[in-house]
């Protein structure tokens, strides 16, 4: 062993048979894991970014259609005005 120390060479078994194996794995893990997460963080902001355009979406279907109710005269300002405030201050919808 003391000649493998004074050249600064390791046998092979150091290397090549399962010394380092543990450490190896565990990097492995960590990549996958971390690519695994990340992965699954863009997906949820994807998801969250779709949920809030079919929300918008949803929310200028009723705001046209109270508009155009309004336009006709089935109701009045004061009532287009309370309705679309309650509209804007309700939760949005979650469906998934």
């Amino acid at each position: 062993m003391a000649t493998y120390l004074a050249t600064g060479q390791l046998p092979e078994t150091w290397h090549y048979q399962g010394m380092f194996m543990g450490m190896h794995w565990a990097w492995w893990l960590f990549w996958i894991a971390a690519i695994v997460i990340v992965a699954w963080a863009f997906g949820r902001l994807a998801l969250d970014r779709r949920t809030a355009r079919r929300e918008a979406a949803r929310l200028r279907v009723i705001e046209d259609a109270l508009r155009e109710r309004h336009a006709r005269g089935d109701i009045d300002e004061q009532e287009l005005v309370r309705t679309l405030t309650d509209l804007l201050r309700a939760e949005p919808r979650r469906d998934g």
